[in-house]
């Protein structure tokens, strides 16, 4: 198909184009202004954006599948090293940032019902979820700091800046195992996860950063560390809403839409890790992540969407690779939708259990004939 096919591109690398995705998700929003602007439909079109995003896109999905195609060893290090990949999660940054703070004003004058006021506030979340912790999840793991304070930037516009501490230093040591409050248990219903996760891993960051200043002999106050700076941020975010919207609902909007792309951002959690356990080892540790321990998925037009998030197996047991040369394992657990799709399924929980709970059955079962991974 031509899609694949520019995608697939040998002259310009792996999936070069494919991955310019990103800025038709900041599309919806702006179309759903112009149409609403046009025939007066506000609160209709307000919730143009969610059905684009979980009803168009497993429909594309169904139609372009899936591609399991791994860079090739060679291609590898001049595509960890190329800037063209490396600049499109950072253009994302003022991409996000503009549209989000563009949405207070439409809040604001637009002449929307109490329908449409929420469906502008879970449009406007989902984009922060897609164009803003999703390319944050992709920028905190890079060692620059442009790349760090790009990531911090947009956690910070979705008041959510203690995931770039938890998620590194707590979630990614503890992933499927009973000590993560972002690993879903088989048979947790997804709304169950999500009070759960936010009432751990808020706190959970506040303590690891503690930790880590002890770590290295310093004095650790909540109101000098790095999460003060990315709240901080927050703040000021939470007040250029009130004040580009001349009202208070500037911040209904601005809290609004921050919780909706939180929420989204644990869908996937809960999605990404459910019902997969590491082994624990007779000395009482874990044994090794690696690629088995995460849901992956290999539709197409979601990864180009999200970056490659669905290669998540790849990402858990090298962390530090790039979106772009992550890799498709035969032997990681697959899942049978893409992530956009998934997120429609696992809001139904019972369809949700009907759908994975014999897959995670008969692959944890799987995994017990197999030797444990020691820890590295």
């Amino acid at each position: 198909m031509l899609w694949q096919w520019l995608t697939r591109s040998k002259t310009h690398g792996y999936h070069r184009w494919g991955y310019l995705m990103f800025l038709l998700a900041g599309t919806p929003p702006v179309m759903s202004y112009w149409m609403a602007s046009m025939d007066g439909r506000w609160d209709l079109w307000a919730w143009l954006t969610p059905l684009m995003y979980f009803g168009a896109i497993p429909l594309a999905d169904l139609i372009v599948g899936t591609d399991k195609l791994n860079p090739s060893s060679q291609d590898t290090p001049m595509l960890e090293r190329s800037w063209y990949y490396a600049a499109l999660p950072l253009l994302c940054v003022p991409f996000q940032l503009s549209l989000m703070l563009w949405g207070a004003h439409v809040f604001a004058t637009a002449p929307f019902g109490p329908l449409g006021a929420v469906g502008w506030i879970v449009s406007m979340g989902c984009l922060g979820g897609v164009l803003g912790i999703n390319v944050a999840h992709e920028l905190i793991h890079k060692p620059s700091r442009i790349e760090q304070w790009g990531g911090g930037l947009l956690l910070s516009s979705v008041i959510y800046g203690s995931f770039k501490i938890e998620h590194i230093y707590g979630h990614h040591v503890d992933v499927a195992t009973p000590r993560d409050n972002s690993t879903a248990r088989r048979g947790e219903t997804v709304y169950g996860f999500i009070g759960r996760a936010l009432r751990h891993n808020v706190p959970r960051a506040f303590e690891l950063e503690r930790q880590r200043a002890k770590r290295r002999g310093e004095p650790y106050s909540p109101w000098l560390g790095e999460l003060a700076v990315w709240f901080g941020l927050s703040a000021l975010f939470a007040l250029a809403c009130v004040w580009i919207a001349g009202h208070w609902l500037g911040l209904v909007y601005f809290v609004g839409q921050a919780f909706v792309a939180v929420c989204l951002l644990e869908i996937i959690n809960y999605v990404e890790h459910y019902g997969l356990q590491r082994r624990q080892l007779p000395n009482g540790r874990y044994e090794r992540v690696d690629p088995k321990h995460s849901w992956n998925s290999d539709y197409l037009v979601t990864n180009m969407f999200l970056f490659h998030l669905q290669r998540h197996s790849d990402h858990h047991a090298y962390a530090a690779r790039r979106y772009q040369v992550l890799r498709h394992f035969d032997e990681s657990p697959q899942l049978p939708f893409g992530y956009a799709a998934a997120v429609v399924v696992a809001l139904c929980p019972p369809l949700w259990r009907r759908i994975m709970d014999p897959r995670v059955d008969r692959y944890m079962q799987m995994l017990h004939t197999q030797k444990p991974q020691p820890v590295a």
